[in-house]
């Protein structure tokens, strides 16, 4: 067995076969302002069990949130670990899922999930909001008109 380490996930070679447990079902999300947003990851259970009953343990991360400068963990497994009504969390035999209601431009950036394997593997969604030009101009509008 060879293993090739990347920046973003570790390849896994045997008999000329590449596998990874978790990836992205969409690497690339994009939504307008006020939409919902669905980030799924699925998993390979070929030959792992990542099914309720099995030992691994999932989290949802923020890459680099701006609000702290570093990754947030948002949620292990099925509990969120922040404090958001607008997210949910959805895990089943063969994927996991971070739902985020009524998108805003902070929410923007990019989500990883995670599989405690060894080595841990990670999957990242890229989160694009659109409609930040048109908030931006019309707040822009706002502010001239009201000095005329």
């Amino acid at each position: 067995m060879i293993i090739f380490c990347t920046n973003l996930f570790f390849l896994f070679l045997t008999s000329g076969e590449n596998k990874t447990i978790i990836e992205a079902l969409h690497p690339n999300v994009t939504v307008t302002t006020g939409q919902k947003a669905i980030l799924t990851c699925t998993f390979d259970t070929t030959n792992h069990d990542l099914s309720y009953l099995s030992t691994h343990q999932l989290i949802w991360i923020r890459q680099n949130h701006a609000s702290y400068d570093a990754d947030l963990i948002l949620a292990h497994n099925q509990d969120l670990l922040i404090s958001d009504n607008r997210l949910n969390i959805q895990r089943t035999d063969i994927d996991y899922s971070l739902t985020i209601t009524n998108v805003n431009i902070d929410d923007e950036g990019s989500y990883a999930c995670e599989i405690n394997t060894q080595p841990p593997e990670r999957a990242i969604i890229h989160l694009h909001v659109q409609g930040k030009h048109f908030l931006f101009d019309l707040f822009i509008k706002m502010m001239t008109s009201e000095k005329t």
